[in-house]
């Protein structure tokens, strides 16, 4: 269940990428430079563009529901808002800023702060004004910072534990116990294959990007330099991990072929695999589709083990910006005060799926049916994340077919670390 205890708890434990020290909440005084708190009558309409909350059901859910309860307050405000899938955002939000006439609020995800702050398509914010009395993880907040300040204020997180059957791991006598090591973790994976028949792992099938990022830490490696001016990737870390990809891949223990569209079950849902790297967000999808798995007896859930003795735990997420090119910056960050209300949070998280940024949010009995948001919660003090430099949006995009081509043999692991290399140190080199 998700209550305050366990976010407090998180927030207290040390750990590695984005773990969690301490919490925010307003007071003190605004960065200089930042936008202001909102006075007055708000009006006018407020563009939005946001990946989050697709199909009829997300639009009731935003527009019905959340910002329905802004408008009730301010009846001066409209809406227009622009619903961009994730895997189009990056050129909307490029094409938008190209033709000047970027939205007034920006949802973009983790990584992005530091290149879109760089380019100054994001205003500088008052922190205190955005966030209020909200206890936000500060690590959270970091990651919507750039040389200090915030740009982007945190909104959803969507992390990535280890789902499996448990039902079917006692029926072919394998064992729940929670892997110590990497060597533990593989032994796990070709048990699975041996006792079971099947495919262990659901995981080459999903965003190659992020699993070599999250592999990264768990063979104690970065992806860039704290200042994000110069790669890291390319020491033994990160060969490790891409090689390990590889071999999954060579003997059977994932699939890269078990890509399936959005939306669609997947390769665990069907029954192919006995694991998944899975995702609180894909709780609603389990519960329309399949949800016997998300009962009880059958839903067990687990940690990446580290080479050091550590766990990891990919950690997405939805942050909201301020453009710099906002004609309507008051009612905008008058919206922003409202996403991050607990009311507001709740509604997002209960359609979303994804983990509320704020720490104090009051119990919800449907949120707490989210097993794997739950585990995610206890789990945060883990949670690592890819990306951190100005030219991520230059290089993100470029991964995925470079990591493709390892995975399925045709380029090699060197080579393929040598390619990245190169269209890192290019992108970098060109905001230098």
């Amino acid at each position: 269940m998700l209550n305050r205890r366990q976010l407090l708890g998180a927030m207290g434990a040390a750990g590695i990428g984005i773990a969690a020290t301490a919490c925010s909440t307003g007071g003190g005084q605004p960065a200089p430079g930042a936008t202001a708190a909102p006075t007055g009558e708000l009006k006018g309409t407020v563009h939005i563009v946001t990946p989050e909350f697709a199909g009829t059901d997300g639009k009731e859910a935003f527009e019905g529901k959340i910002l329905k309860a802004f408008t009730d307050k301010h009846p001066g405000v409209t809406f227009q808002v622009d619903y961009t899938p994730w895997d189009k955002l990056n050129e909307k939000l490029s094409t938008l800023v190209a033709g000047g006439q970027p939205s007034d609020l920006l949802m973009t995800g983790m990584g992005w702060t530091e290149p879109f702050a760089h380019k100054k398509v994001l205003t500088k914010l008052d922190k205190n004004a955005v966030l209020g009395d909200a206890k936000v993880l500060d690590a959270l907040v970091k990651q919507g910072s750039f040389n200090g300040d915030m740009y982007a204020m945190p909104f959803l997180l969507e992390s990535r534990p280890f789902a499996y059957r448990k039902d079917l791991f006692e029926k072919f006598q394998i064992s729940t116990t929670e892997p110590k090591s990497m060597e533990e973790f593989n032994s796990l994976l070709e048990e699975v294959k041996s006792k079971s028949g099947l495919v262990p792992l659901d995981m080459l099938g999903q965003n190659l990007r992020q699993i070599w990022g999250q592999m990264i830490f768990a063979f104690g490696g970065t992806q860039f330099s704290p200042d994000g001016m110069s790669i890291t990737f390319d020491q033994e870390p990160g060969v490790k991990a891409l090689q390990w990809m590889v071999d999954l891949q060579n003997k059977g223990l994932s699939d890269f072929n078990f890509k399936v569209p959005t939306g669609q079950p997947s390769a665990y849902q069907q029954d192919k695999t006995l694991m998944a790297w899975g995702s609180s967000g894909a709780w609603p999808q389990w519960l329309k589709q399949t949800p016997q798995l998300t009962e009880e007896g059958k839903l067990g859930i687990m940690l990446m083990p580290t080479v050091n003795g550590s766990k990891v735990l990919y950690q997405g997420g939805t942050l909201v910006g301020l453009s710099t090119r906002s004609q309507n910056s008051a009612a905008a960050t008058a919206v922003m005060q409202h996403l991050i209300t607990p009311d507001a949070l709740t509604q997002a998280s209960l359609f979303s799926g994804k983990v509320p940024a704020r720490s104090d949010l009051p119990p919800n009995p449907e949120l707490a049916k989210n097993k794997l948001l739950d585990f995610s919660v206890d789990n945060l003090q883990y949670s690592v994340t890819d990306g951190g430099t100005p030219a991520w949006m230059e290089i993100r995009g470029k991964m995925d077919p470079e990591l493709e081509a390892a995975v399925t043999g045709k380029k090699s692991v060197a080579d393929t670390i040598a390619s990245l290399k190169k269209i890192a140190e290019d992108a970098i080199g060109r905001i230098k």
